[in-house]
């Protein structure tokens, strides 16, 4: 009796990727699409950047394309209090309702994931997630 609204969309089987891909060719064309592309790489970098300066911080795996792998570094170098604090830290993150974040756990340490890909994505927003997030990890870290 319920409506199912992913019965109502264009499905995600393979012989509809290429018409997804050829639409979005079609709508940007290779050049927008190559500076679509290079600009979030850009932005990426920057946050990466700006991660690096903060010495609380720690840039995990180097940047993919826009997607930066970081962590905050748990205080007296405890790694089981590590991941609770990048835990913690993430859901006090996304449950500000500015930003979304996610994670990964690679080599046993849980990791915070931030990718640009929002086609309005400007510098600015980049900072102010920055901003953000050195916010969160001096409230956490002010409670240790």
């Amino acid at each position: 009796m319920v409506v199912d609204y992913k019965d109502w969309q264009i499905p995600l089987g393979r012989r509809f990727r290429s018409l997804k891909l050829w639409m979005v060719l079609r709508l940007y064309g290779i050049e927008n699409l190559q500076c679509y592309i290079r600009n979030h790489i850009k932005l990426a970098e920057h946050f990466e950047g700006l991660v690096a300066q903060d010495p609380r911080f720690e840039v995990v795996t180097p940047r993919i394309f826009s997607l930066v792998c970081f962590r905050l570094l748990p205080p007296r170098n405890n790694e089981d209090n590590g991941n609770k604090l990048n835990n913690d830290l993430l859901e006090a993150i996304n449950s500000t309702g500015k930003i979304f974040i996610s994670h990964t756990v690679l080599s046993g340490k849980y990791i915070l994931r931030f990718a640009v890909g929002a086609p309005l994505t400007e510098e600015r927003h980049v900072t102010a997630a920055w901003k953000v997030l050195q916010d969160e990890a001096s409230v956490l870290l002010g409670r240790l």
